[in-house]
C-alpha cells in the first residue's frame, strides 16, 4: 500500500553508505599552448575509476590575431571534431562538422554552454571579462587586469556524442580499456573580422551600414589556444554492492550496455533535393539547416547581408536584438548580437516549402512554409527541450532557419528505449526536397542525422559498438 502512496504523503528515505566524490585536474598529452587550426588535442582518462562523463570540462585560454579579429559565439565552436576510443576502438566516430552540429541544435533551443566562461557572444566594444572597451580597430583582447597570464578564462562544459549523452552517466573504467579523447581544432573561418569595430548597431540602417558587420574582404583572422587542461568528477563507493550487482550483470548476459547518441552529418549543395543515407539500429531524429555558399551581400540594409560560410568574414547582425528599427526590436531588446556566417542558417528563399522522403515515404504528408516548420519542429525536440522563448519569427527566418524532425517514440530516451528506425539491414535512403518558390542563391544543406548507438562491454575489457 506504501508503495502506492504520492511522495508528498510518504515518510521515507534512502541511503547510499560510502559515497566519495572529488574533481581531477588532467594534463593532455603533447603541447598545451600554442595549439591552432588542425591541431588535435588528447586527453586520457583516469583508468579504474567511476567518472561522471558529463563532468567532463576542457579549460581553456584563446586569444586571436588579425584586424578587428573575435573570438566566435561560443568557445566550443573551436572544436571541428571529436573523438572518443578505448583501447584503439572508436567509441564515438567523431562528428566532422561538430561545431555546425552544435550549433544547429542551439537554433530553437536555449544554449548549454556556460553562460560565462563559455564566451557566449561575438563581442564589439564592450570586453565581458573585465568591462572596458576596446579600442577602434583592434583585435579582441584577453584583459589582464583579471586575469594572472596563466589562466585559463574559458570552459567548454557541454558535449555533444557521447560525452553528453551516454548512460548511465557514471560509467566505471575499470571495464574498459584505457579511454582517449581526440579534439580537432576547427579551421580559422570560425572567426570573424571586418575593417572596424566602432560602428555598432545605431549606424547599421545608414546608407554606408555599420562598418562592423560590412565587410566583403577576406580576412586573416587566426587563434592560438593556450593553458589548456581538463577537470572531471570521480566518484567511489565503498559499499561493494555497485560491484557484485556488474559482476551478477556480466555473469547473466555476458556484456553490459551503454547506449549514447551518435550523429551522421551530411553538408551538399542544394538544388530542390539532397540526399543522404544512414544505417543504424535506432535513428531518432533528423536536423536539417542551411548555409550560404554565394557571393557576398553587402548593400545598405544590414538585414540583408549574407557571406559566404565557406570563407572568413564580418560579423552579422541578429534580428531582435540591436536597438534599430530595421532590425525588427521585437523582444523588447536594448543589446547588440551577432552571429557569424558558418553559423548563421538562414531560409533560402521566401516562398519555399520542404518535407522529408524517408525510404518513399513523405514526412509529414504535406510540404510545409517556412513559417509552419517552427512549430513542427518544436515539437520534435529532444526530451526537456523547447523553442527559445527568445527567438522571434524574423529571427528564425533570418538567422536560426533550422527544422526538426523526431522518429521515435516521445519520451523514449528517457527510459533508454530504443525506438527509432532500424535500418541495419537496408540503409535509410532520405531525401530533403523543397518545392514551391524557387531557390536562385547558392546554399549548402546540413542534414545531421540522429541516432542511438550501443557501447556493448564484455569480460576482460573488451568492447564492441553497435551502430
Amino acid at each position: 500500500m506504501s508503495s502506492m502512496m504520492n511522495d508528498a504523503l510518504s515518510y521515507f528515505s534512502n541511503q547510499l553508505s560510502g559515497f566519495s566524490t572529488n574533481t581531477f585536474k588532467i594534463m593532455p598529452q603533447g603541447k598545451t599552448s600554442g595549439i591552432a587550426s588542425g591541431d588535435i588535442v588528447t586527453v586520457n582518462l583516469p583508468s579504474n575509476s567511476i567518472i561522471d562523463l558529463k563532468s567532463f570540462q576542457l579549460h581553456l585560454k584563446a586569444t586571436v590575431a588579425g584586424t578587428t579579429a573575435r573570438l566566435p559565439n561560443g568557445i566550443s565552436s573551436l572544436i571541428q571534431r571529436v573523438e572518443i576510443l578505448a583501447g584503439g576502438v572508436q567509441l564515438a566516430q567523431g562528428v566532422q562538422y561538430y561545431n555546425t552540429l552544435v550549433k544547429v541544435k542551439e537554433a530553437l533551443c536555449e544554449s548549454l554552454a556556460n553562460p560565462v566562461a563559455g564566451h557566449p557572444d561575438i563581442i564589439r566594444l564592450n570586453n565581458p571579462l573585465d568591462g572596458a572597451v576596446q579600442a577602434t580597430s583592434s583585435v579582441e583582447r584577453v584583459p589582464g587586469a583579471f586575469l594572472d597570464a596563466t589562466d585559463s578564462p574559458f570552459v567548454i562544459d557541454h558535449w555533444e556524442g557521447f560525452l553528453g549523452t551516454a548512460a548511465p552517466r557514471y560509467l566505471d573504467l575499470s571495464l574498459l580499456p584505457d579511454v582517449q579523447i581526440r579534439l580537432y581544432m576547427a579551421s580559422n573561418t570560425v572567426l570573424t573580422a571586418c575593417a572596424d569595430v566602432a560602428a555598432g548597431a545605431a549606424l547599421i540602417s545608414t546608407a554606408d551600414g555599420s562598418a562592423f558587420t560590412d565587410s566583403t574582404v577576406g580576412a586573416a583572422a587566426t587563434y592560438e589556444v593556450s593553458n589548456v587542461f581538463a577537470t572531471c568528477e570521480l566518484i567511489s563507493l565503498a559499499d561493494v554492492s555497485y560491484d557484485n550487482m556488474l559482476t551478477e550483470m556480466m555473469a547473466q548476459q555476458s556484456f553490459l550496455e551503454v547506449p549514447f547518441k551518435a550523429y551522421y552529418c551530411f553538408s551538399q549543395g542544394h538544388t530542390g533535393s539532397s540526399r543522404f543515407q544512414v544505417s543504424s539500429q535506432s535513428i531518432d531524429r533528423i536536423w536539417s539547416a542551411w548555409q550560404y555558399t554565394g557571393a557576398a551581400v553587402v548593400g545598405s540594409d544590414a538585414t540583408g547581408r549574407k557571406y559566404p560560410y565557406t570563407a572568413q568574414a564580418a560579423p552579422i547582425p541578429v534580428m531582435g536584438y540591436a536597438p534599430n528599427p530595421v532590425l525588427l526590436e521585437t523582444r523588447g531588446s536594448t543589446q547588440e548580437k551577432y552571429t557569424a556566417a558558418w553559423e548563421c542558417f538562414q531560409q533560402p528563399v521566401v516562398g519555399m516549402e520542404m518535407q522529408y522522403q524517408l525510404n518513399g515515404a513523405m514526412i509529414p504528408q504535406t510540404p510545409l512554409t517556412s513559417s509552419q516548420l517552427l512549430p513542427f519542429s518544436g515539437h520534435n525536440l529532444p526530451p526537456g527541450k523547447y523553442v527559445s522563448d527568445k527567438l522571434s519569427m524574423a529571427q528564425y527566418l533570418k538567422s536560426n532557419f533550422v527544422q526538426c524532425l523526431r522518429l521515435n517514440m516521445a519520451g523514449s530516451e528517457d527510459g533508454r528505449i530504443l525506438s527509432g528506425i532500424d535500418s541495419r539491414s537496408a540503409n535509410l535512403q532520405g531525401l530533403l526536397n523543397t518545392t514551391g518558390a524557387t531557390i536562385t542563391d547558392a546554399y549548402n544543406s546540413f542534414i545531421a542525422v540522429e541516432t542511438t548507438a550501443t557501447l556493448r562491454i564484455m569480460p576482460g575489457r573488451a568492447v564492441s559498438i553497435i551502430s
